[in-house]
């Protein structure tokens, strides 16, 4: 519920309240008062009922606002956001493992909340299991909402927040902050909305969160102070930059300024190796160099297949390499492949973000190719023909619109691609993972 800044709120009485007399009248006041109009009864009554609910409407809404002293600037009524759990009956007594009884029952309207909330994809799934894929959602919505202890379980206090109005964050990195300052911030007040000189803002009972447009994200109290340091953008403008973060899948001879030559488990490591990037990148690890680069991308994809003892590159989906850049201590955000568009791609980088993102460098036909014929004849290319889909990590974008790559196939360093060739790329993908920092505690 919101809160105001003003402490004064009145609280009408049930009897009928006289009219307020004119500007004229108060400046008359007893003398020579201009003669009353004629009595209407019909008008009366009207006017009457009509003031009488107004002033109730008015009550009732001052019986649920409450009041923050001190506060630097009254935030915003709550607006947009899917509708509340407006059906409560018997979903606070849901517990794990129920199945309804009939359509319809609690743990069914429970899994509808939690997905237009936003945090609960049931896949296609049929309703009314409590499982372990709602009692997840379930303790990610308290934990938004700033319920302690968010154990999945339902409570009085996790019923009423259901019952208030709901607002899902504006994309996922948002969200992953929201979530994570919680007890700080409170709960969302506003969806993401536009602010000052381009700035994205979104509003909760105690702060702020604000995205610049140049990435950079401040998380705020009501006073403006930021909560823990301004979190910088991860992304780069030039090949220099990112450059620091490269690594080649493999060192082959003659090639081994990002590789240096560590023992070659196949040709399938490109998944770990965009991962070992992309972490470095966001700052989640520490440049392995060419001397660590085979220990390091060899350490994520054991990781990934829970397997110390793995010697064999194998092909990675999109949650497995979402499970790697997790692993690796960074935050990931899956998009599927038929939401990934050169849109998609764009927004993750100017939020900041690099993504690993699947495609084919050689495209599809010989009219229809990215940048591997191109980095094959720069003699930037550990493959020489078209083998199919392959990982690579999106860090950014230079001044003139080109989008650089750290290909860990390019064993020469990261190279710039036009976006006539990332659209290539992208037309028939493997999915995205967007890779953002984890959040910075609170001191």
């Amino acid at each position: 519920m919101s809160r105001i800044q003003s402490r004064s709120f009145f609280t009408p009485s049930s009897t009928p309240v006289a009219p307020r007399s004119s500007p004229a009248s108060r400046e008359l006041g007893t003398q020579g008062a201009p003669p009353a109009p004629p009595r209407n009864p019909v008008r009366d009554t009207f006017e009457q009922a009509v003031s009488l609910d107004a002033l109730r409407r008015l009550q009732g809404l001052a019986m649920q606002v409450s009041v923050a002293p001190h506060c630097a600037a009254p935030p915003s009524q709550p607006r947009g956001g899917p509708p509340s759990l407006t059906d409560a009956t018997d979903v606070g007594g849901v517990a794990f493992n129920q199945v309804d009884r009939a359509d319809g029952g609690p743990v069914t309207r429970l899994q509808q909340f939690l997905e237009g909330a936003g945090y609960l994809d049931m896949g296609g799934a049929d309703y009314g299991t409590f499982g372990r894929l709602t009692q997840a959602a379930l303790r990610d919505f308290q934990t938004a909402e700033g319920l302690s202890p968010a154990d999945g379980n339902m409570s009085p206090a996790t019923l009423a927040a259901m019952q208030r109005p709901q607002h899902p964050a504006a994309d996922p990195s948002m969200a992953s902050l929201a979530q994570a300052y919680a007890p700080q911030l409170g709960r969302p007040m506003s969806p993401l909305e536009p602010g000052r000189d381009g700035a994205m803002v979104q509003q909760f009972e105690h702060g702020t969160l604000t995205r610049l447009p140049g990435g950079e994200v401040r998380v705020q109290d009501l006073n403006g102070e930021d909560l823990v340091p301004p979190v910088s953008p991860s992304t780069v403008s030039t090949l220099e930059e990112a450059t620091a973060f490269h690594v080649a899948q493999w060192g082959a001879e003659g090639y081994r300024d990002f590789n240096d030559g560590s023992k070659y488990y196949g040709g399938n490591d490109c998944g770990p190796a965009s991962v070992v990037i992309a972490a470095t990148a966001v700052g989640a690890m520490a440049p392995p160099g060419a001397a660590g680069a085979g220990e390091a991308i060899d350490t994520v994809r054991e990781n990934i297949l829970d397997d110390p003892d793995s010697n064999t590159s194998v092909t990675m989906t999109v949650n497995q390499v979402a499970e790697g850049v997790t692993d690796a201590g960074a935050v990931a955000t899956v998009v599927g492949s038929a939401d990934v568009d050169m849109a998609a791609v764009d927004a993750a980088l100017s939020r900041g973000h690099p993504v690993i993102l699947g495609g084919n460098p050689f495209g599809n036909d010989p009219d229809h190719q990215a940048w591997g014929p191109t980095a094959r004849a720069d003699d930037n290319y550990l493959m020489g023909e078209n083998f199919g889909g392959h990982w690579v990590t999106v860090t950014g974008m230079t001044e003139s619109g080109n989008y650089i790559v750290n290909d860990p196939l390019c064993p020469n360093g990261p190279i710039e691609v036009t976006p006539e060739q990332m659209a290539e790329y992208v037309d028939g993908n493997l999915g995205m993972v967007e890779v953002s920092p984890t959040p910075v505690p609170v001191s």
